[in-house]
């Protein structure tokens, strides 16, 4: 059979050409690098957990819990995401490298519910509800310290938390 469709010839390097195009244009998909902005800087301090005492980075502002531990080597020393009232909210972990435990804290100041959260899984875990912090320590740190839901936690320095935003 003779094909007489004028665009047979060209159609099928058109098409080609076209999906070439395309799928060089089209942005990929890959992990932010940390040079591509700045870097939030965090303060050490002091939370109680139980009998624990525990130094621990301090996220009080939108941008440092939008930060959070992305793009640390280290989960250690464990990152406090501080909120000035209660609040219901969801973690994930993009541009992060290492397995977390996530404490998150009630606002009675006890500890709701702990969750585990795999490397760089972008998927949403939300909190159980309204909570005024979240706790991200290195995977199986509450374990390893016999800290469990319900856990008293409070931060011997108040200051800090007045100027939660």
């Amino acid at each position: 059979m003779i094909n007489f469709n004028p665009l047979h010839k060209r159609g099928l390097p058109l098409v080609l050409s076209l999906l070439l195009l395309f799928s060089v244009s089209q942005p990929v998909m890959a992990q932010q690098q940390p040079e591509q902005f700045e870097l939030e800087q965090f303060e050490l301090v002091p939370l109680q957990l139980a009998q624990q005492t525990v130094q621990v980075q301090l996220a009080d502002t939108p941008q440092k819990r939008a930060q959070g531990l992305m793009f640390q080597q280290s989960a250690e020393p464990g990152m406090f995401l501080l909120y000035q009232k209660p609040t219901a909210i969801s973690l994930w972990m993009a541009n992060t490298s290492m397995a977390l435990d996530v404490a998150y804290i009630a606002p009675d100041w006890t500890i709701a519910q702990l969750v585990q959260l795999e490397p760089f899984d972008q998927t949403p875990v939300p909190s159980p509800g309204p909570v005024i912090a979240a706790l991200e320590m290195p995977r199986g740190w509450f374990a390893s310290h016999g800290i469990k839901v319900g856990a008293k936690v409070s931060m011997p320095d108040k200051k800090a938390t007045d100027g939660a935003k």
